[in-house]
């Protein structure tokens, strides 16, 4: 078994020469032999609990994230040999970097800070969850989700041009461009992006069913809001010109998170009871006051999530009940009329037919038809 192995391995390595000169050119270095294994596509398991894990790393994509220029070991360390034994928890996204410095602090690069946000907000939770909090979002459901990541484009032309004046390296400029100009710019997602994000999870019935399910006998607050929040968005204000394309539209973000410092707010969403929530009662006029520039009191005090549901909002759903039986009543009496209508004119012998504009016919006594 033990030469068995070593057989294995030495084809690895061999095999590594040709995989180091072909992924070269996507500009992915490999030089821990990571790709030794993880370059087969479909190379993954399923977990005990049925979850699948995908361990396959696309060079290609790879090379054209922020990540690119750090080791794998950095972040995996607790890689000590190859093949490396089983690993049990992995990478968390609070590891610190070894490779990688921070230019303002000079020490090892690490995502800690927006971590600490994150862990104790109202999504936060460890990467090996339990429980219902394994439906809560990771960093990675929001960071590798399409909406929210989408695929990062070539530095156009003339900003290369322009950068290679003095820094004389086009692949420096594209690098450069890809971390750092793409942060500088405006990369806020668009209100249809940002609804559509969100309700991938609250828009799940059987996900919202199962947390209120838990809260109720964990004897938890949810918010009021929590069983319907994409329904009542949707029928609201906001959802419909949001919809319709509008791009002022104001999303989720832009109410529950705060705008003094919204990249790191977005980490920190508190639920709606909580004084430090832009939409809890102490701070719900200043937030209103962002886009609605004379709101006031009794102006936040109007429901930003309308619903018809009975429970929720008795007054309009009892106000849809009427109106619903008026249009019926009224739809009702409207055919009556035309059936009793027709019954009498045929009955005075006016025949059905088209002709000359009009469908109502009948016979006059001189031999001519007349119109009705």
């Amino acid at each position: 078994m033990r030469n068995t192995l070593k057989l294995v391995f030495l084809l690895g390595l061999i095999g590594f020469g040709y995989s180091q000169a072909s992924w070269a050119i996507e500009g992915f270095e490999d030089d821990e032999g990571c790709l030794l294994c993880h370059k087969y596509p479909k190379m993954g398991r399923i977990t005990e609990d049925g979850t699948l894990r995908q361990y396959y790393i696309i060079p290609h994509i790879f090379s054209k994230t922020v990540h690119r220029n750090v080791p794998c070991t950095d972040c995996h360390s607790y890689i000590k040999q190859l093949p490396h034994k089983k690993v049990k928890e992995g990478v968390k996204c609070d590891s610190e970097c070894h490779s990688i410095k921070n230019p303002a602090t000079g020490k090892n690069f690490s995502h800690k800070p927006i971590y600490a946000k994150y862990i104790k907000s109202t999504h936060g939770r460890k990467k090996v969850a339990q429980g219902n909090d394994r439906d809560k979002p990771y960093c990675v459901t929001c960071h590798t989700n399409p909406i929210y990541n989408p695929k990062e484009d070539e530095p156009p032309k003339r900003i290369v041009d322009r950068c290679v004046v003095c820094h004389e390296d086009g692949k420096f400029v594209a690098n450069w461009y890809r971390h750092t100009s793409r942060r500088i710019r405006e990369v806020k997602r668009s209100s249809e992006e940002i609804v559509a994000l969100c309700s991938s999870c609250h828009g799940d019935r059987r996900l919202v069913e199962r947390h209120m399910r838990a809260a109720k006998i964990e004897g938890r607050e949810l918010g009021r809001k929590y069983p319907y929040a994409v329904e009542s968005y949707k029928e609201s204000f906001h959802g419909k010109i949001t919809h319709y394309g509008n791009k002022k539209a104001p999303n989720c973000l832009d109410c529950h998170a705060d705008y003094e410092n919204y990249y790191m707010s977005v980490h920190y969403i508190r639920p709606s009871r909580d004084p430090i929530s832009p939409v809890s009662a102490e701070r719900k006029v200043k937030t209103c006051k962002r886009c609605h520039t004379y709101a006031d009191k009794n102006y936040a005090a109007l429901d930003p999530h309308p619903t018809s549901n009975k429970d929720d909002n008795p007054f309009r759903h009892y106000a849809e009940v009427v109106y619903g039986w008026v249009g019926d009543v009224v739809l009702f009496l409207l055919v009556g009329m035309a059936v009793f209508e027709t019954i009498g004119r045929r009955r005075d012998g006016v025949i059905w037919k088209i002709r000359k504009g009009s469908s109502w016919w009948r016979p006059s006594r001189r031999g001519r038809d007349r119109k009705i």
